[in-house]
């Protein structure tokens, strides 16, 4: 569960279908913010704007379907929202990955024990 903008948005990055697409989807996303100039000569700033504002607008799209992007943004083209919303889904994607290196740690404590130690046992 994510939360964007004030809004709630179920997503589960341990589904490997999913796990996928949001890869996907983030990379893109972030080489096309990348690659857009601000300086160019032929983009202006708001052209810049709009484009980092559709970029990110498109992956909210891609990532729990069409209209969500304007869902979240409230119909806005504002870059300091769409960053902002960027910026929380990247940070709740990094608290789930997070959570899972923490649990995948535990188990692996629980249940590997110290091998001297089962050893000395024989």
């Amino acid at each position: 569960m994510f939360t964007v903008n004030g809004k709630e948005l179920d997503y589960d990055i341990f589904d490997a279908d999913k796990a996928d697409l949001i890869q996907r989807v983030m990379e893109e996303t972030f080489q096309k913010i990348a690659s857009i100039d601000a300086n160019s000569p032929e983009n202006t700033w708001a052209g810049f704007v709009r484009e980092i504002c559709e970029a990110v607008a498109a992956a909210f799209d891609r990532l729990w379907g069409a209209g969500t992007a304007v869902k979240i943004f409230d119909g806005v083209v504002n870059l300091k929202v769409a960053m902002n919303a960027f910026q929380e889904l990247v940070d709740g994607i990094n608290a789930e990955k997070a959570e899972l290196e923490t649990m995948s740690k535990a188990v692996t404590a629980k249940y590997s024990g110290n091998r001297a130690q089962r050893r000395a046992k024989k």
